[in-house]
């Protein structure tokens, strides 16, 4: 069984884990709600335990009625205290959400499974687990490492609601290059697949991105939900750069509506939706919010990034721990402009580095070695 937070970041990197599960011939569930049942359209069995809820709208209620929780979690900087301050954010909301927390321990009751992979920092899964007597294995979502200890301490209450402890057996995926981020030695590294969503793509959306352009091409992405003032700030300066820039741009918003910001320059185009890797085919570099799954796709793609230096959702680690393997560039959005591309199509030591962390990721072990180690968890379990 997976349980999985319901968001599309939390999502996408446990796709090829299930895949490699499913064509190895054992059966997976995945119990979730909102963007995190897209793993039914990867073709996985799912179980929507909170019809209508989404990662949005929990942060939205985080807000509402933990205003200084909420702001801590916009704003946190890069300090020792980080993943407390995520843990208890995420515990708090999860305590607002027992449709979906307990949604998850009774499915996992009902159908019995013989291990649980869980997102980070998703309590349900570790205490289903310990209530069964099973293995709990955290699939992390790339550079953030919290631990079920964190969990455990903030959110104590569900664990002595149900009489349990934290699960005899555990065990964490780990998907951040070493290079990047030394790891626990005790976790199971595995190289990191993109998997972007599903759906047709229209025949000259497909043509327009896979075909050399004249100039460079620059990507931006601002994630499955940015904040509406951090997509503005990014948005304004790059159709103020892009007549002054021998570039072409494409912007991927998905969530945003860019009809108020009036005509797009000749040189930028807007996509609604673009399958990543498609999109990065012929990127020259991309800018992104920070997102450990726009980082680790840049990577896979060869692609030098440059990140806005905002604060909160773990971004200041994830920005520092790019800029420290030198495969990243973190900037003001003040500063995006053509001076700042000019630049960064200049450097040669960017890409370089990218390239080498590229195939460090495609010699890490597979999801199908990841399948026989928990296999053998299970076994060791019984």
């Amino acid at each position: 069984m997976m349980t999985i937070t319901p968001g599309t970041g939390h999502t996408y990197p446990m796709v090829p884990l299930a895949w490699a599960l499913q064509l190895a011939g054992h059966e997976v569930l995945v119990v979730s709600c909102g963007p995190g049942l897209e793993m039914g359209e990867a073709g996985v069995r799912t179980v929507d335990v909170s019809p209508g809820l989404s990662l949005g709208q929990m942060q939205g209620k985080l807000a509402a009625n933990h205003p200084e929780l909420g702001a801590k979690l916009a704003s946190e900087a890069l300090d020792a205290n980080y993943l407390d301050i995520i843990g208890g954010a995420v515990a708090a909301a999860l305590r607002l959400q027992p449709q979906m927390v307990e949604g998850m321990i009774r499915t996992a009751q009902e159908w019995r499974p013989d291990v649980i992979v869980h997102s980070p920092l998703l309590t349900p899964g570790l205490v289903a687990a310990a209530k069964l007597g099973i293995p709990a294995v955290q699939h992390e979502f790339g550079f953030v490492r919290p631990s079920g200890q964190i969990m455990r301490k903030v959110h104590a209450d569900l664990f002595e609601q149900h009489g349990v402890d934290l699960p005899e057996v555990q065990a964490t995926i780990d998907i951040t290059p070493p290079s990047i981020a030394a790891p626990d030695p005790d976790s199971w590294m595995m190289g990191f697949v993109p998997y972007n969503g599903s759906g047709a793509l229209p025949a000259p959306i497909f043509d327009f991105l896979t075909n050399a352009p004249a100039v460079p091409r620059i990507a931006i992405t601002l994630g499955s939900g940015p904040a509406p003032e951090e997509a503005a700030l990014i948005f304004r300066q790059v159709l103020e750069m892009a007549p002054k820039t021998d570039a072409e741009f494409v912007m991927v918003v998905p969530t945003v509506d860019l009809e108020p910001f009036g005509p797009l320059p000749d040189n930028v185009r807007s996509f609604g939706w673009a399958p990543y890797s498609t999109l990065m085919s012929h990127c020259s570099a991309v800018i992104h919010h920070g997102g450990p799954g726009s980082a680790l796709g840049a990577i896979v793609n060869g692609v030098p990034q440059v990140i806005p230096d905002f604060k909160g959702l773990a971004r200041p680690l994830i920005a520092d721990t790019m800029v420290q393997r030198g495969i990243a560039r973190v900037v003001p959005p003040q500063e995006i402009g053509p001076e700042l591309v000019e630049s960064l199509l200049a450097d040669t030591a960017l890409p370089a580095a990218t390239n080498d962390v590229r195939e460090e990721i495609k010699n890490m072990p597979s999801p199908y070695e990841i399948v026989d180690r928990l296999v053998a968890l299970v076994g060791a379990g019984k």
